[in-house]
């Protein structure tokens, strides 16, 4: 499928500190990407490019075949189409749903019509005549999403819309904004730290870091096939196991797996703990337990690491027991010893 949105090269400064960091990415029409990322790796910075409301320092953005940013190339925010969702909604409290939706468009009957099926996308059009005080958190974030879709943009964009909201509230509304994008066919860019979050709303994900994009593919691909240890931590959870590959397997101390690529020599696999069985033996001993309901994790201590391991059911063990692991999974991919998983220092938000 053609390319609707590109990111190509971006790059910004504050004060000489990077900030956006040579970050591309592309979106497909009528899809979703992602943008995943810890807090200050310059996730919100990389919007405002998009939005033009920051002037990038090098790279291009490109919509629907035409420049919006590049070489002597700065189109207005007013002229990009692009709609935003903002963190805290931005409501007036002063005016009615319907009026809040239809701000900004031009003609007052065309606001109107254009408000109320807007309304009706999101569900709410039986609210119209309510001012923001009166709506919950999550119909206030519906009126916002509503009063970006109003001026039908080309590209819809959401910096991290449920942050202010409880947990099962955010649960919610995240899949109905995911159905609600695909419903309409908007081409979106979601920003969000949470990988659960990136993997339930986005077609595809883009992984940033200290102002640079890593990775991007579906969230399959980035789960079962990230680019370096440090993303294998930071999309779920991840044992990093040392291992001696010999081209398509590796040596573990759960025996060989296979891997996604071929490789040779000292290296560490990414082992996810649900791929990992747990038994009867004397390999290694139960050092913690946690049950969730819906399964249990356990540490499982071994002579020279700590492995954690996810089964779905109800514990079998109990912290001080002697047990067994088995690898039951998919490839593995396998970093190089030198490709350390620790976290570098946010730059900027």
């Amino acid at each position: 499928m053609d390319t609707y949105l590109a990111a190509a090269n971006l790059t910004k400064r504050f004060d000489g500190r990077l900030a956006v960091d040579d970050a591309s990415f592309t979106v497909v029409e009528g899809e979703t990407i992602a943008l995943l990322g810890p807090s200050g790796c310059g996730k919100t910075t990389l919007l405002r490019l998009l939005t033009g409301l920051t002037a990038a320092d090098g790279g291009s953005v490109t919509l629907a075949g035409e420049t919006l940013t590049g070489p002597g190339v700065h189109v207005a925010p007013e002229r990009r189409r692009v709609g935003m969702v903002f963190q805290d909604w931005a409501l007036f409290p002063h005016l009615t749903v319907e009026k809040n939706v239809a701000y900004g468009l031009s003609s007052e009957d065309e606001a109107a019509g254009r408000a109320r099926e807007a309304l009706d996308l999101v569900g709410l059009a039986e609210l119209a005549d309510r001012y923001p005080q009166d709506l919950s958190g999550g119909q206030a974030q519906r009126v916002a999403v509503a009063r970006a879709l109003a001026p039908r943009p080309r590209v819809l964009l959401l910096d991290e819309p449920f942050s202010n909201l409880d947990t099962e509230l955010r649960v919610k509304l995240r899949s109905e904004v995911a159905g609600l994008m695909r419903e309409v066919g908007m081409t979106a860019v979601f920003v969000t730290h949470d990988q659960e979050e990136a993997f339930v709303v986005g077609d595809q994900v883009a992984v940033m870091r200290a102002g640079h994009i890593l990775q991007q593919g579906t969230p399959t691909e980035v789960y079962e096939r990230p680019s370096s240890s440090w993303l294998a931590t930071f999309v779920g959870e991840a044992n990093l196991v040392d291992a001696v590959a010999g081209g398509e397997t590796a040596s573990t101390m759960f025996g060989e797996i296979r891997l996604s690529e071929p490789a040779w020599g000292a290296c560490r696999v990414a082992i996810r703990p649900e791929h990992l069985l747990i038994g009867n033996g004397d390999d290694g001993r139960v050092a913690n337990v946690e049950f969730y309901g819906h399964d249990t994790s356990y540490a499982v201590q071994f002579e020279a690491t700590c492995v954690q391991v996810r089964g779905i059911a109800a514990p079998r063990f109990r912290p001080g027991d002697r047990v067994s692991l088995t690898y039951s999974g998919p490839e593995v991919v396998a970093f190089s010893e030198a490709d350390q998983p620790e976290r570098m220092p946010s730059q900027a938000h």
